[in-house]
């Protein structure tokens, strides 16, 4: 069932087994999986069916940090939350990130182990659809049989059958909507935006939430158990905000609310030039028997990363930036006139589209255009065919497009771990939004770590390259450490602030979500994450709130919760 607030008269109660806050793609899945169970569920989303900008303002941050990517572009407040943003890209964090390294220091400890959440890789796959969950090229029979390049040798160190998995891309406001809208357990109340996590006076169970609709009347949520599913930041800061028993901030019982906030850090320096046949040189997607679209990725063994001390690491091949009309290519220039036009926001997300279009300050767009008049027929078929098959092809729609390489020459795109850094922090201020919740200021933090690693980890792949004469990397600065830290960017993927920990000093919410102290208060958000992996967190968010779902069920059967407080 699905309600708009307006309908919802000032300070009427709301009452449900589970109150879930936030309808992003976690708080769907666990409102459906425990709606299917037969638990009633109240699902509150700030936003509406539809993108607002005065709802979107709520999220915007305090001051300036000149390596946070603006909220608007990381975040939606709408039914779907940031799968109304995402391209579709599903990776699982690897047995690595889980265990305990030297790299990532001895206070980053996940208290569960990989093979706990592992088991939850298959359901993910199908909540977003992006097919079996095997993630390894030689486990897919379609696949097995080839090498990113010929002769490439898995080895102890480097291996490229790494599959990232794409969606159809799955935006979950259109894909579980209608679901939601014929339950019978679950309400769906949009436009309505909590504002406090009220507490008893001793601080050892919730009471109620408060939440305000757009008007400003304000609503109470009474339930047995309450999940905060708000997102990254948002959810930290409601737990800021949730102050009246908790001065500090609810859950920031050990200092630990807003710290070790984690991003990833993504650069390119480097080219590869491959030895190899260019014509066998496997540098887009490929379909698996399903007709799934997946990508290779070139990964570090898990002792090789312990043994160096690397953070997890992947890289994979990607276009020159289409921005650069110095690549000569009709195809990369029609893509960047089309991304830079007025209509450029409707065929990708606006972070994505400012990424794609950055170019030197001298690049004119007489220079795009003159290489698609001279590379007119591939230019004109690409539009035909990637328009076709991205935006009007029923059901799977290709991810993206590559351009062959006639010299075997491929830009490398890295994507690696951001160490948990204490220092890397959000906190509240005095500024408020329109209704009246305190502001954030983000101070994301990056060290020499993360910064050396880069180099390091394309100097062991040109290492392994070179060994084996599959080619060399060509380094596109003199200086690397200099050239990663121009690129130190983040926020897409937001982590860490709310993290897991065994013990209440050491974290904000304990291996089952629970915040620490308050056993029916969970949290089911990437900000509980203690590292932060190669991956991004779209996939891993889904499958620990799968996880969360099921410890929900087996705490009470349908119907049995029988510890609704009173409401206040």
């Amino acid at each position: 069932m699905l309600l708009d607030s307006a309908t919802i008269a000032p300070g009427e109660g709301l009452e449900a087994e589970i109150a879930v806050v936030g309808a992003g793609p976690a708080g769907i899945v666990l409102a459906l999986e425990l709606g299917r169970a037969g638990h009633r569920v109240l699902l509150v989303e700030s936003g509406g069916t539809a993108f607002d900008a005065e709802t979107q303002r709520l999220g915007d941050t305090q001051g300036s940090d000149p390596l946070h990517v603006p909220m608007s572009l990381t975040t939606r407040r709408q039914i779907g939350g940031a799968s109304n943003l995402w391209g579709g890209r599903c990776v699982p964090f690897d047995p690595v990130d889980f265990e305990p390294r030297e790299v990532v220091g001895e206070e980053s400890r996940w208290p569960v182990a990989y093979g706990e959440i592992e088991p939850y890789f298959a359901r993910a796959c199908e909540w977003c659809v992006c097919g079996e969950a095997v993630f390894d090229a030689r486990a897919v029979r379609e696949l097995a049989d080839r090498a990113l390049v010929p002769g490439f040798a898995e080895g102890e160190e480097v291996s490229a059958t790494a599959l990232e998995r794409w969606s159809l891309p799955t935006n979950f406001r259109r894909e579980y909507q209608g679901e939601l809208e014929r339950s019978r357990m679950v309400r769906l109340i949009t436009n309505l935006t909590c504002t406090e996590i009220v507490c008893d006076p001793d601080g050892a169970r919730v009471a109620h939430l408060r939440a305000r609709t757009r008007a400003g009347g304000e609503v109470t949520i009474t339930a047995a158990r309450y999940v905060l599913a708000c997102g990254g930041l948002e959810t930290t800061r409601l737990l800021f905000a949730s102050n009246r028993h908790h001065p500090r901030g609810l859950g920031n019982h050990s200092g630990q609310l807003g710290r070790w906030y984690m991003a990833h850090v993504e650069s390119r320096i480097a080219r590869v030039h491959f030895a190899t046949p260019p014509a066998a040189t496997i540098y887009g997607h490929e379909r698996d028997r399903a007709g799934v679209y997946v990508r290779r990725r070139l990964t570090f063994s898990g002792d090789f990363l312990r043994e160096q001390q690397l953070p997890n690491t992947a890289m994979w091949l990607v276009n020159p930036a289409i921005g650069d009309p110095a690549h000569g290519s009709g195809v990369l220039s029609f893509a960047y006139l089309m991304l830079a036009s007025p209509l450029g926001r409707r065929f990708v997300a606006e972070g994505i589209r400012q990424a794609h279009i950055k170019g030197p300050p001298d690049a004119g767009v007489g220079a795009h255009l003159r290489n698609v008049l001279r590379d007119f027929g591939p230019a004109a078929l690409f539009a035909l065919t990637f328009g076709y098959q991205r935006y009007l092809k029923r059901g799977r729609k290709v991810p993206g497009f590559f351009v062959p390489s006639a010299g075997n020459v491929y830009p490398l795109l890295y994507h690696g771990e951001h160490l948990p850094h204490r220092e890397s922090y959000v906190e509240p201020t005095d500024a408020r939004d329109a209704l009246g919740m305190p502001r954030l200021r983000t101070h994301l933090r990056f060290d020499e770590v993360d910064v050396g690693s880069v180099a390091r980890a394309h100097r062991s792949l040109e290492n392994f390259l070179r060994e084996h004469r599959l080619g060399h990397l060509e380094y596109l600065y003199g200086d690397l450490e200099e050239a990663v830290r121009e690129q130190l960017f983040g926020g897409y993927h937001q982590a860490g602030t709310t993290r897991m920990s065994a013990r209440p000093e050491d974290g904000v919410v304990d291996r089952d979500l629970s915040v620490h102290g308050l056993p029916d208060l969970t949290i089911a958000s990437s900000s509980t994450f203690v590292t932060s992996g190669q991956a991004n967190s779209t996939f891993m968010i889904v499958a620990f709130a799968l996880r969360l779902a099921d410890r929900l069920r087996r705490e009470a059967p349908a119907g049995h919760w029988s510890d609704l407080p009173p409401r206040r």
